[in-house]
């Protein structure tokens, strides 16, 4: 039999399952990292044709850390219409696999 390694790599909060059991849940340890106020992306919500409004870097109001201590967040650009969740596009990067030998 021969083994073979697969890296894959999950967003935070999603549980992994290996065999069929769930990975034990070790919270999340990542220390926050500051970011450089995104550049304005263009363009404007498809919903509403407004231009986006960028929301600077701060701290959460609704989520806290393990320690009781809020959440820090990196600015971003959202839709300025009450109530809209859109948000401008991100770059993806997404890798084609099908060509590697198996």
């Amino acid at each position: 039999m021969k083994t073979i390694q697969i890296l894959i790599t999950v967003p935070d909060g999603v549980d992994v399952k290996v065999g069929g059991t769930a990975a034990p849940q070790q919270g999340n340890s990542k220390p926050f990292v500051s970011q450089p106020d995104p550049p304005y992306p263009g363009g404007t919500c498809p919903e509403h044709g407004t231009e986006w409004k960028k929301i600077n870097a701060g701290y959460s109001k609704t989520k806290v850390n393990e320690d009781g201590t809020p959440k820090r967040f990196n600015a971003f650009w959202v839709c300025p219409e009450q109530g809209c969740d859109e948000k401008p596009g991100r770059e993806t990067v997404i890798e084609d696999v099908t060509g590697l030998p198996f």
